[in-house]
């Protein structure tokens, strides 16, 4: 089968939001917020903060099985360019069909045009993600410590 992959914006949000209510009725554990308000979804489109970070959208047809979402940063000192990944998600019964692997691809020819350097994530530590990550041959899997401080 043939995916297509677009990057969200207003004309395909509607599709978009399908596919956030159906991936949270189907695994509320995965996402990060069950509370889902399509208005303010919708606005955060023109969010100046948010339009730093791009998602691209895998269609099958008309519909949405997966996104992934990040944004590129770079230090000053040194000019090195990093891509964060936010957000990989495929919907269950699409899974296994190689559409991680392939919006990873797309969000990587993003990355080559943008001479970015590197590509970094904090990952799901599960079996099925972790094989994800394992069939990228010039990857590494680490451990770093971590530092979050929430500020509201």
């Amino acid at each position: 089968m043939e995916y297509t992959f677009e990057k969200l914006n207003k004309n395909n949000f509607s599709k978009y939001f399908d596919y956030l209510l159906l991936a949270t009725r189907l695994e509320p554990e995965l996402m990060c917020s069950s509370d889902i308000n399509e208005e303010e979804l919708y606005e955060r489109l023109d969010d100046e903060l948010a339009k730093r970070s791009t998602s691209i959208l895998a269609m099958d047809e008309d519909r949405v099985v997966g996104r992934i979402e990040y944004h590129f940063y770079s230090c000053f000192q040194d000019g090195y360019r990093i891509c964060y990944v936010d957000w990989l998600y495929v919907l269950p019964k699409n899974r296994n069909k190689g559409i991680a692997k392939k919006l990873f691809n797309e969000m990587i020819k993003d990355c080559i045009n943008h001479n970015v350097d590197e590509i970094r994530l904090i990952r799901a530590t599960n079996k099925n993600a972790c094989d994800f990550y394992e069939s990228f041959q010039s990857a590494k899997l680490c451990e770093f410590p971590f530092f979050i401080q929430h500020l509201h």
